[in-house]
């Protein structure tokens, strides 16, 4: 047995039944370190088990929302692509993707984390995994979740980057000094192009992020008050509903008078007679 195996076995089953799955795995290795590791896997909540249960019943709409969420972020960059019309497909495969057979509150933190796996890499990993133990929220301005505290296991470490700056040395290697000296004259001659009149572009990566948070905080905002305006009508549903059986309890109390009284009145006439 391993950790990752018996991970994906505990993080598979109800809530319900983590626990006495969890202890019986302890029982099952010999290894003191792995026992302890085990033993320390936490039982998710509703709402995390609700997100697990989407990645396992649901692995190609989770990846196809991942995917969506590295083009919007690109988008947002920037680079390529519409923010706007990514955002509004983002809703409806999250959409989509969330059962609806679910408590609203769950609902919500399901809505929610997904959600928040389009906005970084790391949290896209974190819910890939299938071993969330809470729900993610992240709100936006660089600061994400503390993985360690949403998360059963550590995410893998990502491997180290192999690219080498081979280019850059070739081009030092290559260049000879005369080769360098007319670079020398260069600002001179390209000093008049850097005039008043042609400003600096400016860094839109910073507002373009802020409206990828914003539109998060909408989406948020939008699901929220969906959530109220059904509940509004089912209040008036019930209000509806209550009125009417007032107004026939009134009517059944004043027959009822009614009918008390004239047996009233029947009885004196007979007492008298």
């Amino acid at each position: 047995m391993d950790l990752d195996s018996i991970a994906d076995e505990l993080y598979a089953l109800p809530p319900e039944e983590f626990v006495a799955a969890r202890d019986a795995a302890v029982k099952r290795t010999d290894d003191p370190d792995l026992k302890k590791t085990i033993k320390s896997l936490r039982r998710p909540t509703a709402s995390a088990d609700a997100v697990n249960q989407v990645v396992r019943d649901n692995p190609d709409g989770v990846e196809a929302l991942l995917a969506l969420g590295e083009q919007l972020r690109t988008a947002m960059a920037g680079r390529s692509g519409d923010v706007r019309a990514l955002s509004e497909q983002r809703r409806s495969l999250v959409g989509d993707l969330v059962p609806r057979d679910l408590p609203a509150n769950v609902r919500d933190d399901v809505t929610a984390t997904l959600e928040a796996a389009t906005a970084d890499p790391q949290l896209g990993e974190a819910v890939r995994s299938a071993r969330l133990v809470k729900p993610l929220r992240y709100a936006g301005f660089g600061e994400l979740p503390d993985l360690a505290d949403v998360m059963a296991t550590p995410l893998p470490a990502r491997p180290a980057s192999t690219r080498k700056p081979a280019a850059a040395k070739e081009t030092k290697q290559t260049t000879s000094p005369a080769k360098r000296a007319p670079a020398k004259r260069a600002p001179a001659k390209q000093a008049p192009a850097k005039t008043p009149e042609q400003p600096a572009t400016p860094d839109l990566g910073p507002l373009r992020q802020r409206v990828l948070e914003l539109s998060g905080v909408a989406d948020d905002a939008q699901r929220r008050y969906d959530e109220a305006s059904r509940a509004v009508v089912e209040a008036r549903e019930l209000l509806g509903q209550a009125e009417q059986e007032r107004t026939e309890a009134h009517k059944a109390a004043r027959a009822a008078h009614a009918e008390a009284e004239k047996a009233r009145r029947e009885l004196g006439r007979l007492e008298r007679s």
